[in-house]
């Protein structure tokens, strides 16, 4: 699949404006579906709903209901969420690749946001990270929510995983963009190198006074109101960033956490690839990954681009 083209937005203190919710249909879905037709509401933005036919798939719905198509059972569910939300919305159902077509269409669409649920097995889901998920956090040139709790709340508790990168510094403030009003907090975790060796006790007291230094040089270096620094809580914890992050999630009712991409190549750089699939995957919360920019202004998070060598995970 070819690099997607690199989109303009409002930048990163706008909340989207056009959202795409890519759904299989199933029962599951109608979680994303919530929490989109919640979010669109919220900022004001329009809603499209994509549903992608593969290979020869039928375009007809179940032998038990002739003649009701695939689009018309997602009109009729788009229709029964955003009754009395006052909304623009509107269903779009394409056939092809499932990675590809989303993507094709949240750039043709100038779409500011890709929201995905998990469910059956299945093009969209395959487990909890399928193949089409994996394809949108490593590619898509937007954020890409994936969605797995019913949405009974707005994103009250967000945690920003963070390693004081300029890719952490793009996650949070479009975070802090689309949900001003969230309580947030910074997580970071941070070990002893080669500890088989190197006594933890000795060391891990300047390591965390370390961290705090970093911590507090990334936050002033953040385009943020100062009573917007000044709310946001710093999660700086001995251990791997699964444990960390994961711990913080299950310990204080968090809602959403927020990670980075890097934007030349896709890749995870803020959790190291293979640690932040395992958070998607296994995270009971909602996940948000944001893929930073070709370009960003050298003055964000300039520090933080090389990690501390004797810093071993980050989050």
């Amino acid at each position: 699949m070819q690099e997607t083209m690199e989109r303009q937005d409002d930048g990163p203190d706008s909340p989207p404006r056009s959202l795409l919710l890519a759904t299989d249909l199933s029962c599951r879905c109608d979680r994303a579906l919530d929490r989109a037709v919640m979010l669109a509401t919220a900022w004001g933005a329009r809603l499209r709903v994509l549903h992608v036919l593969e290979g020869d798939e039928p375009e007809q719905g179940p032998e038990t209901l002739p003649g009701r198509s695939v689009r018309a059972l997602a009109e009729r569910q788009l229709h029964a969420a955003t009754r009395d939300h006052g909304i623009e919305a509107e269903v779009v159902v394409e056939r092809g690749s499932p990675a590809e077509v989303i993507l094709r269409k949240a750039s043709e669409l100038d779409c500011d946001l890709i929201v995905t649920g998990i469910a059956r097995s299945g093009s969209l889901a395959r487990t909890v990270l399928g193949t089409t998920v994996a394809h949108l956090v490593h590619r898509a040139p937007m954020p890409v929510l994936v969605v797995k709790n019913r949405p009974w709340r707005g994103y009250q508790q967000v945690v920003a995983a963070s390693d004081f990168s300029n890719t952490a510094a793009h996650a949070l403030q479009r975070a802090r963009s689309m949900f001003p009003d969230a309580r947030m907090t910074l997580a970071h975790a941070y070990r002893v190198p080669f500890e088989g060796f190197i006594s933890r006790d000795a060391n891990e007291a300047e390591l965390l006074a370390d961290a705090q230094r970093e911590c507090a040089a990334f936050l002033s270096r953040l385009d943020a109101p100062p009573d917007a620094l000044a709310r946001m809580e710093c999660a700086i914890r001995y251990g791997t960033p699964e444990s960390v992050v994961g711990t913080h999630v299950w310990d204080n009712d968090i809602d959403l956490v927020v990670m980075g991409t890097h934007g030349r190549s896709g890749r995870f750089g803020i959790l190291m690839g293979s640690t932040a699939e395992r958070l998607l995957i296994s995270l009971p919360c909602d996940v948000m990954v944001v893929r930073e920019p070709r370009a960003l202004p050298a003055a964000i998070g300039a520090a933080g681009t090389s990690a501390s060598p004797r810093r071993s995970g980050n989050a």
